[in-house]
């Protein structure tokens, strides 16, 4: 599943035209990184090795690890935020695992990780508004990557994305979840209840046109967006994944749980294509 993740995160990197550019002639980027869960992108886009024994299973030639001035990472779970740290925090303590190679200028980059509502731009306090703004102000090219969060945020997206392209002046990019444009009203009817329950507002389900269409309303231009689907990699591997988990737990006389919903629904949307996972990139 570590692979999994490291790889959705590599297409979306690829997708952004992202590469590990390292010495003097390295943009200075910032990355603002929306919903970080547990530290394990971000000890990944951070560090040149592993930091702990889990980080091994993220881990092969970071073709794709740009190199970031600062990094400031938004997520609203304390708990997560807070085993995060602690990753981080050893990586700092270690100075021959430092993030990145020193800047033109000498500095080090900065790593940040902050509880607050990602998709609540408005509702920010100071501390992380002058984070981003000092981040703004120090680089010459920032990006917003939400990696399988986006279509969580409540009310919607929306509010986030408008701020990275009007306050950031940043890029955005990430995989998320579509509608079908052949979805029926049966099958839409029988997603709208599963959202639901899957914390994911029905607003946040558009077509992959109407996305587009909504990227270009914010203002990002046309001939910059890219969305890219990539379903069959996703969902029917996921849902294969699940059942082989749960027969090698029904062995021991145990079993998915609550994740055996999750099991059906990805096959359900293996099987019919009526949601897309696609990979979204918005050049500023």
């Amino acid at each position: 599943m570590g692979e999994a993740c490291r790889d959705m995160l590599n297409v979306i990197l690829a997708e952004a035209g992202l590469s590990s550019d390292k010495g003097p002639a390295a943009r200075r980027r910032a990355l603002v990184d929306l919903g970080f869960g547990c530290g394990d992108q971000t000890i990944y886009l951070m560090s040149k090795e592993p930091i702990r024994a889990c980080d091994k299973d993220w881990w092969d030639e970071r073709d794709c690890c740009a190199t970031y001035q600062h990094y400031i990472g938004i997520t609203k779970d304390a708990v997560q935020a807070r085993y995060a740290s602690e990753r981080v925090d050893e990586l700092k303590k270690n100075e021959t695992k430092a993030a990145s190679p020193e800047m033109e200028d000498g500095g080090t980059p900065t790593i940040s990780l902050l509880c607050a509502d990602a998709s609540k731009p408005k509702s920010w306090d100071k501390q992380l508004q002058t984070k981003l703004q000092h981040a703004k102000d120090d680089t010459d090219e920032r990006w917003v990557l939400a990696l399988d969060t986006a279509y969580h945020f409540a009310p919607s997206r929306w509010p986030i994305i408008e701020y990275a392209h009007s306050e950031l002046e940043a890029s955005w990019m990430g995989f998320d979840l579509c509608l079908s444009p052949t979805a029926t009203w049966a099958q839409r009817t029988t997603l709208r209840l599963l959202t639901t329950l899957m914390g994911a507002p029905w607003a946040n389900f558009t077509t992959p046109q109407g996305y587009r269409e909504r990227l270009e309303q914010i203002g990002y231009n046309p001939e910059a967006i890219t969305t890219t689907d990539i379903s069959e990699h996703v969902f029917a591997p996921l849902a294969a994944f699940l059942k082989e988990q749960d027969d090698r737990l029904k062995m021991l006389g145990l079993g998915l749980g609550r994740f055996g919903v999750a099991k059906a629904m990805f096959g359900w949307w293996g099987r019919t294509g009526v949601v897309r996972g696609v990979v979204v990139v918005a050049k500023k």
